[in-house]
């Protein structure tokens, strides 16, 4: 179970543009060229941890955990979503929490237990020495050994420095004041979690970042997907919707409210790496006679039919969305989001405002 969503939480890493913005705040020590050729480097890095994350889990002390043997909202499913983010929110507070002193970071370890959740801690700072870092001045990588834990990264001294800079803008602004970190929205959102360019575009003091549409769109890995999501956004935003930010075990997720503020029109969804959009339609019988002027991608839409949820087995379900079509009764659930759902594409996108349009309303 692990493994499967180790490499769901890699698939969130964000692209790393050919060209991007550095702040000149960043480069106080380093150069251009250096800053960037070791952010690059820590990206790859990332990336290798979750790939080793995926194949042997046990090496970081996850738990192990066989998918046919939990239910997808049993305590052992939502704990496989997200542990595997520990080891990167372990980095950030090592980080973020100390300064180099000559060619030695110095870390506080007081600090870094105040903020650090994750369990078997040791086992995830024995599991860096892989990836290059040494540790020194604590035994037997526990940290409360000591008050101090010095760290060295001997290959490429640049790499402590950047880790550094992003940790501490990251905590000093999208962490503060934040009540749980650990939520799915504020982990979407972390910089340093998702490694994120973005966040080096503005001073070390302002952040920016993830408030629009690029909170879901930087976890697209390809154009089409981030072009659809902005074009979207641009035409909803100026319709007069609300937007505001959310998620779902599987990914981060942007909902755009047009009426009431409690029941969202479109949602923008990244679930385990696809995107989607969801359209609140309501009364799918006024929108089959339009379902001749579009695709056949979105007449499949209308075409499948959900299985239903337990609110439906035990007839207490008050938003699924039953019609007929094709002769067949088909239904959509709507309990956890809206009752349609498919992957947008730009050309469709006068279909999809106009089938919210004419289906909205009961």
């Amino acid at each position: 179970m692990v493994s499967e969503w180790a490499l769901i939480r890699r698939n969130e890493l964000v692209d790393i543009p050919d060209q991007f913005v550095i702040h000149p705040d960043f480069l106080q020590t380093l150069s251009r060229e250096e800053f960037e050729s070791a952010f690059r480097d820590i990206r790859a890095m990332f990336y290798r941890m979750y790939s080793d994350m995926a194949e042997s889990p046990q090496r970081f002390g996850l738990p192990l955990y066989k998918t046919d043997e939990y239910h997808y909202f049993s305590n052992q499913a939502r704990e496989a979503r997200t542990v595997s983010w520990n080891l990167f929110f372990l980095m950030l507070w090592l980080f973020a929490y100390g300064d180099l002193k000559e060619n030695v970071f110095i870390t506080d370890t007081e600090q870094v237990r105040k903020m650090n959740k994750a369990k078997k801690t040791n086992r995830l700072l024995e599991a860096l020495c892989d990836y290059g870092f040494v540790f020194g001045g604590i035994k037997k990588y526990s940290l409360t050994s000591a008050n101090k834990l010095e760290i060295e990264y001997p290959d490429n001294q640049n790499v402590i420095k950047v880790l550094s800079a992003v940790a501490k803008k990251v905590t000093d602004t999208q962490l503060k004041d934040v009540r749980n970190i650990g939520s799915g929205i504020s982990v979407f959102s972390n910089a340093f979690i998702g490694w994120n360019y973005r966040v080096l575009a503005e001073d070390l003091h302002t952040c920016s970042l993830a408030e629009g549409c690029d909170y879901v769109s930087d976890k697209m890995h390809n154009e089409a997907d981030r072009e659809v999501i902005e074009i979207l956004d641009q035409i909803l935003m100026e319709q007069g919707c609300t937007r505001k930010k959310a998620d779902s075990n599987e990914g981060p997720m942007i909902r755009y409210y047009a009426a009431k503020p409690t029941i969202h029109d479109y949602a923008l969804n990244s679930e385990k790496g696809e995107l989607y959009l969801e359209l609140r339609i309501r009364n799918a019988e006024k929108c089959l006679n339009y379902l001749n002027k579009c695709p056949e991608r979105i007449v499949e839409m209308f075409r499948r039919s959900d299985t239903g949820c337990q609110n439906r087995i035990n007839g207490s379900c008050k938003f699924g969305v039953k019609y007929e079509f094709e002769k067949e009764e088909k239904w959509h659930c709507g309990c956890c989001g809206a009752p349609f759902k498919l992957h947008p594409i730009k050309e469709d996108i006068p279909h999809y405002l106009k089938l919210v349009e004419l289906g909205g309303k009961r």
